[in-house]
């Protein structure tokens, strides 16, 4: 999860005066802004938003501009705090769109093969302009701004580093306003962006030697080292922590490379309140073959110990068939102190599920939990409430004898499941009917979105695994769909599926 520095202190991009009409637009209309792959630098795929809990009322496709063509391949898709929509894909085009859906601009990249991961955005809301960190897969490193003060938006290329290569996973931004990026051939790199000259500088590049097609994470593992480190995971296990500076290499935990374990999707990193914190490692089998005995197991990596805290083979997986494809989703930390939970099984009873839930202090009573669930945390230091959303930063998230911290994943054994991240055991598992592919998303009351392989949507109440609704939309059929997903702030998941885009609105 994010510190409160790490959600809002954001600088450099801008100058001191208009980053503080930044960050005062962003807290107030922002806050659940998913301009981040994975909604931060630590990658949790949680928000401070409400997802549609109470089902799928209206679908808007984000289309391709041009009639007759589509997107190309693996979508992706993502909003800023003003509502805006950018959708990214393997071809060269960066489409913006308003956000009513409407199509906006389209900036073409000079290279053959686009940003499949998504851009980093930064808005700056007053001005009506936004600025697009992206790599490519055909290479290079892009600062393109999109002026939304014209009748219809516009994109400009600021600066490029063309001699940046391939790269999978999106930039990532620190504290400091640099911006890392990692190429698909091994080499990190920290840039800097002068607004005053509009000019991208490459600072420095750090290379482990192994393929990196996963999301790096950025944590201030070492309060007394400047700046948060870098963390990245390889496609042949390789762990490692890098410097802020990328001047060397500080520890790295290769357990991963006796197996040949394949982390896919990245790193995730989880605090614990006191407890230390946890890289979260899920074992893939995308690219190898055979896939390493250990495809389909999650793995956690203690960053204080430096050493393997906990490995978790899920109920339904066989290890080296099944695999773990996406990253983890953090629930949002929670009160449980009653000892267990106490569950009434939900009922169907016509368009309603009636459902009451105890689990320790955390309580959802009655009614529809798709319509208006009422979801309340009952802190036990403080006695405040404070709705399932625990990252504020009050002293209450540090006392591990209050708060459940927990973590969702889809697995390709059809099964989306909940881990307790203090334990290593698993807490449930819900049948999705078909394989999952890619990361869910935790709203900010811990009821997760995930997509399956067939492009079905499906939504489950967090802390025990129930089922909420399930939508097929957006299905296409098919049996191998990566279905990106995250939310805004207007209650509305965004999607991406095969070669679409949708606003998925309650």
């Amino acid at each position: 999860m994010e510190t409160p520095n790490r959600r809002t202190d954001r600088h450099s991009l801008f100058s001191l005066e208009v980053l503080g009409v930044f960050l005062l637009v962003s807290l107030g209309f922002g806050c659940a802004d998913w301009h981040e792959f994975g909604h931060g630098p630590t990658n949790p795929h949680n928000t401070t938003s409400q997802g549609p809990i109470g089902g799928i009322a209206s679908v808007t496709p984000l289309v391709h501009p041009t009639s007759g063509t589509i997107h190309g391949t693996e979508v992706g898709v993502l909003t800023d705090s003003s509502g805006d929509y950018y959708v990214t894909s393997y071809s060269p085009e960066i489409h913006v769109y308003d956000p009513s859906g409407g199509y906006q601009a389209t900036y073409t990249l000079p290279v053959s093969a686009g940003s499949r991961a998504v851009p980093y955005v930064a808005n700056d809301f007053l001005r009506r302009k936004s600025m697009i960190f992206a790599g490519a897969e055909g290479g290079g490193f892009y600062a393109i701004e999109v002026d939304k003060s014209t009748a219809t938006y516009t994109m400009t290329l600021m600066d490029s580093i063309p001699s940046i290569g391939t790269s999978e996973s999106s930039p990532k931004r620190a504290r400091d306003g640099k911006i890392y990026l990692a190429e698909q051939w091994g080499d990190v790199h920290v840039f800097e962006y002068d607004p005053a000259t509009t000019s991208l500088t490459l600072i420095s590049t750090y290379s482990v030697g192994e393929v990196i097609t996963g999301a790096i994470a950025l944590y201030d593992i070492d309060p007394a080292s400047p700046g948060e480190e870098v963390i990245v995971a390889t496609k042949e296990g390789g762990f490692y922590v890098l410097d802020h500076g990328l001047s060397g290499e500080i520890w790295s935990e290769n357990t991963g490379h006796l197996y040949g374990d394949e982390y896919y999707a990245g790193v995730t990193v989880a605090e614990r309140g006191s407890k230390d914190p946890i890289a979260l490692l899920p074992i893939a089998g995308r690219i190898e073959s055979p896939p390493s005995p250990n495809s389909g197991i999650l793995r956690a990596i203690n960053l204080n110990t430096q050493s393997i805290e906990w490995e978790l083979i899920p109920s339904s997986t066989i290890p080296g068939t099944h695999e773990i494809p996406g990253s983890v989703s953090l629930m949002h930390a929670f009160a449980a102190t009653g000892g267990g939970a106490v569950v009434t099984t939900p009922t169907d009873s016509g368009s309603t599920i009636d459902t009451t839930v105890q689990l320790g202090t955390l309580t959802v009573i009655g009614g529809d939990l798709r319509d208006n669930p009422i979801v309340t945390t009952t802190d036990t230091d403080t006695g405040t409430t404070n709705g399932g959303d625990n990252q504020n930063g009050s002293d209450d998230d540090n006392h591990n004898g209050h708060k459940t911290y927990m973590a969702t994943f889809a697995s390709t054994d059809k099964y989306l499941y909940a881990v307790d991240l203090v334990s290593g055991l698993e807490a449930w598992s819900y049948s999705m009917n078909a394989p999952g592919f890619d990361a869910p998303v935790t709203d900010r009351a811990n009821f997760v979105f995930v997509g399956d392989g067939t492009s079905v949507l499906h939504a489950v109440f967090g802390p025990i695994g129930a089922p909420l609704w399930a939508d097929s939309s957006i299905s296409v059929g098919g049996v191998s769909d990566i279905v990106k997903l995250g939310l805004s702030y207007q209650k509305e998941l965004i999607a991406a599926s095969g070669n679409s885009a949708y606003s998925l609105k309650p």
